[in-house]
């Protein structure tokens, strides 16, 4: 495999990665704080959905799941190809019609674009949980989202499988835990790293299509020490779609569903409470 990397400095990295990331898409054509737990009845619980984002697969979500099983929730983490919105979007809304009854989507960093999509003209989403995750209205690329914000640190330190811009990519394994995970632990951030699923650069530039949360209730949880999106961003986007929000002191991009996993948790449970008829 192949390993070119990229070394920009921070200040020109915007403007010479979006000039990049242009040229791909027109050659491919492609473009409050939480509560106590709170209690359902075992037939009024939603099944949760969590949508994993790039760079990363559904094992991330482990400790998560295990709080929600624990709790008595059925819970599906589908894994995503990264290849496109609308790709995605579809394994998210193949895997909402192979479940019965209402579903609550959970996404995190580029899962919350594909749970905004997927979630779109449903009536068995009751509910859209975040966390550092983006949240596009229709017609948001993740670059336009970003524009007026610190850009993601991880843009100057991707590692390619093949061509620069012309294939899928990695964040760097060096820079992985301090810019990804810096809160983890060296061995929780490892196995991340070990996690981390090709991505397509294409996620960055395509418009979304029209998404759910105009229509249905969020929650978002801020990860306040985030590299990787500014919580500036996450906490302008989340005021926009009305979420109900909670911060992460010092969550860092991956500490909303692991570090503070518990009390994500207790707020995608809030969330279910807060739903039910």
């Amino acid at each position: 495999m192949s390993t070119a990397s990229i070394s920009l400095r921070r200040a020109t990295v915007r403007p010479i990665f979006i000039a990049a990331l242009a040229a791909v898409f027109a050659l491919s054509g492609i473009v409050a704080t939480a509560s106590a737990k709170p209690v359902l009845a075992g037939s009024d619980k939603p099944t949760i959905v969590l949508v994993h984002g790039a760079w990363a697969d559904p094992a991330g979500w482990a400790q998560v799941q295990a709080g929600l099983e624990k709790d008595g929730y059925s819970v599906l983490a589908p894994r995503l190809d990264l290849l496109g919105i609308q790709s995605d979007a579809d394994i998210v809304r193949a895997a909402l019609d192979d479940i019965s009854g209402d579903k609550i989507l959970v996404g995190h960093s580029y899962g919350g674009v594909v749970v905004s999509n997927a979630s779109y003209g449903r009536s068995d989403v009751r509910a859209l949980v975040y966390t550092a995750a983006f949240v596009p209205d229709e017609g948001d690329s993740i670059i336009s989202l970003t524009h007026d914000f610190n850009p993601p640190a991880v843009l100057p330190h991707l590692v390619w499988t093949g061509e620069p811009f012309a294939s899928l990519c990695f964040i760097d394994s060096a820079y992985f835990r301090p810019l990804f995970a810096a809160d983890l632990s060296p061995k929780k951030a490892a196995e991340l790293n070990a996690g981390q699923q090709a991505s397509s650069v294409v996620l960055l530039v395509a418009g979304s299509g029209p998404v759910g949360w105009h229509s249905i209730p969020s929650w978002y949880a801020v990860s306040a020490q985030d590299l990787v999106i500014d919580p500036a961003a996450q906490r302008w986007m989340a005021d926009r779609a009305g979420a109900t929000v909670i911060e992460f002191d010092d969550a860092s991009h991956a500490g909303g569903y692991t570090h503070y996993a518990s009390r994500f948790v207790k707020l995608i449970e809030q969330s279910a409470v807060a739903t039910a008829d």
